[in-house]
């Protein structure tokens, strides 16, 4: 694939989704190899902008799971675990997530951002938990610091970065179909296994009806998996 190629693609479907098409379509090309398939004359380019991605981003249903992969990323950097603290309580979009600075949590009982994909403004109420998280991580921080710095430069970290976190823990952890709107996804799943409020779910994540919330917290999934192992024939 050359580079003008690879370029029309990260411009067609962003960083993020091309990432997820990237590993199912490698996944698939490992499966022709296997069976003998000639792979010389294979356009990757081609393949991309055709294959739809076999995996859909999940919330984490299990809340023993979502503890063992805060555990693992603490062990990794406070800034890891920050990262899937603050994504898991607020529900913003990760990469609205990462261009948050100190000086937009500190002292503060909402976290105000711009979001990229609507632009418009939302605010995120800090519950107890959460702030004592961030009084944590920010004690010794100065207030133009990025609230998840790269190690290069005075900038974040990516989005791709911070998929990588993500999906690189999520394998460790046996956990699959894990992505960018995981930690989203689980926060309006277990939101909605508390409270059984799909419209409060819905005005948050700015969906224009219920249902589509419930199909992108994975409860309309659930539903349909209970039907099935209560149906035979």
């Amino acid at each position: 694939m050359t580079e003008k190629e690879y370029t029309n693609l990260l411009r067609k479907f962003g960083q993020v989704q091309l990432n997820n098409k990237i590993d199912a379509l490698n996944k698939r090309i490992n499966r022709y190899k296997k069976n003998g398939r000639d792979m010389d004359n294979y356009s990757y380019y081609k393949a991309l902008l055709r294959i739809q991605e076999t995996q859909t981003v999940e919330p984490i249903r299990s809340r023993e799971k979502i503890e063992e992969l805060k555990e693992l990323v603490r062990r990794q950097s406070d800034r890891n675990y920050f990262l899937v603290v603050l994504g898991l309580n607020i529900g913003a979009r990760i990469g609205d997530l990462l261009k948050l600075r100190v000086k937009d949590v500190r002292n503060k009982t909402y976290i105000t951002l711009i979001e990229e994909k609507t632009n418009k403004t939302k605010r995120f109420k800090i519950n107890k938990t959460l702030l004592q998280t961030i009084n944590e991580y920010i004690y010794d921080k100065e207030d133009n610091e990025y609230l998840f710095p790269s190690q290069k430069g005075n900038l974040p970290i990516t989005r791709v970065q911070a998929y990588r976190i993500l999906k690189e823990a999520g394998e460790k952890l046996g956990l699959e179909n894990i992505g960018s709107h995981s930690l989203r996804k689980s926060m309006g799943y277990h939101m909605y296994q508390k409270n059984k409020d799909a419209e409060v779910l819905r005005r948050i994540f700015n969906h224009s009806s219920p249902s589509i919330t419930q199909r992108y917290i994975g409860v309309s999934q659930d539903e349909i998996d209970r039907a099935i192992d209560d149906f035979s024939l």
